[in-house]
């Protein structure tokens, strides 16, 4: 039975490099566990010229061989900020699934609950998949530096908003987009620019509630599959600010 979730459309925002192998293994995660009807779904994949020796187009026709619809762009070169930027300005949907190449879902999820969650409470800006296990028969848990507090509609509060917004694996708002995007930097990693530490952020981060999507007891609902990937490479993420990636010295 429909519950009028399921009409929303939704586009995927996801910077990326040249590693088709690891994109296909993430995007075949997300059709098993959310893609609940592709004709709902938009891929925006930025890909960054950058990573294994192989053309751009690579990745390119990897995610138009998975997702019917995809708007992409090459750079000429690599910046992971203006990555970021470029698939936010492309939006459309009310609401964005937010995900980097190199995440996997481990298992089943209801996308239309959590756009039940985002609509219900109208001062939410973003609703993350949480990437570790959940503590059992606990209602808080202490994550990313804050006390998360438990809701049984199915979610953590954070009590802290000064540093809680992420990129990891996320549902947002697009109107949270939609206000942070002109204020953007080009020379910040764009995870660290929402902190209270950023002073021409701050007032945007400080209006929203930020919440994880999880029950107590549960396992991690996503894991980072780039650091199998830079076992492998000759890169490695540069200590500081991360931009772009770095070859291993």
């Amino acid at each position: 039975m429909s519950t009028g979730y399921d009409k929303y459309k939704i586009d995927i925002t996801m910077p990326a490099v040249i590693r088709p192998a690891l994109l296909q293994r993430t995007l075949e995660s997300l059709i098993k566990n959310v893609v609940d009807d592709m004709s709902r779904f938009r891929l925006i994949i930025n890909v960054d010229p950058i990573g294994e020796n192989l053309k751009s187009g690579k990745v390119v026709k990897t995610a138009q061989s998975l997702f019917p619809n995809v708007v992409f762009n090459i750079p000429k070169t690599p910046s992971f900020a203006k990555a970021v930027k470029w698939v936010w300005s492309q939006t459309e949907t009310k609401y964005v699934l937010h995900f980097e190449d190199d995440w996997i879902v481990n298992r089943k999820v209801d996308i239309n609950d959590m756009i039940k969650i985002l609509d219900k409470h109208r001062d939410f800006c973003s609703l993350r998949m949480y990437k570790h296990a959940t503590p059992k028969n606990r209602t808080s848990m202490h994550t990313f530096s804050c006390r998360w507090i438990y809701n049984t509609e199915g979610y953590y509060l954070a009590k802290d908003w000064k540093k809680q917004f992420g990129l990891n694996p996320v549902l947002l708002r697009k109107d949270f987009i939609d206000e942070a995007l002109p204020l953007m930097r080009d020379n910040i990693n764009p995870e660290k620019q929402f902190r209270y530490s950023q002073e021409y952020m701050r007032p945007i981060i400080k209006k929203w509630k930020y919440a994880i999507y999880a029950k107590p007891g549960e396992r991690p609902l996503v894991s980072d599959t780039g650091r199998e990937w830079i076992k492998n490479t000759e890169y490695v993420k540069p200590k500081g600010t991360f931009l772009t990636w770095e070859k291993k010295k």
